[in-house]
């Protein structure tokens, strides 16, 4: 990979980051939440990875990170949330990424999409998919790249020649 390349460790940390800016003074996890954790916080997971090798045609391709943030109040003797808090805590949440991108590095990863689920009773779950476009070149060898290049053009002159 080249110098400079976001890793998804990256972008973990800048959505860490913008839940600090949105929750002032809480604590945020990463991954797991140890056993008698602080509320109210929130938790951060990469649970996805995907990628689009048809997104932007031969020279770039589409990089998807799913991350996973749950989103904890504080809870009584029975430990039992109030649930219009914890409603209110995932538009919170979700608003955080309301400009539709977050600044990793020197790149912007689009906001692809967001969805909140408030259906538990101590926490709500907010997945948030970012899009990163990155060149083609930063996954496929010099070599196979000018292959692909050819074969996409022999494939694009015979269509225009067949019609």
């Amino acid at each position: 990979m080249r110098e400079g390349t976001i890793l998804p460790a990256d972008i973990t940390g800048a959505v860490v980051e913008r839940l600090k800016e949105a929750f002032p003074g809480e604590k945020v996890y990463t991954d797991l939440a140890p056993r008698d954790f602080e509320r109210p916080s929130n938790m951060v997971e990469l649970v996805k990875l995907g990628f689009d090798p048809l997104s932007h045609g031969m020279s770039g391709v589409e990089l998807l990170y799913k991350v996973k943030i749950t989103t904890f109040s504080a809870v009584d003797e029975v430990h039992a949330s109030h649930l219009p808090v914890l409603d209110l805590r995932s538009l919170l949440v979700m608003g955080a990424f309301a400009a539709g991108y977050i600044r990793v590095k020197d790149r912007a990863p689009k906001v692809q999409s967001m969805e909140a689920d408030t259906s538990f009773f101590d926490c709500a779950v907010v997945t948030l998919t970012l899009a990163l476009t990155l060149d083609r070149a930063d996954f496929v060898g010099p070599e196979l790249y000018e292959l692909m290049q050819n074969l996409e053009l022999q494939v694009r002159v015979k269509k225009e020649n067949d019609t």
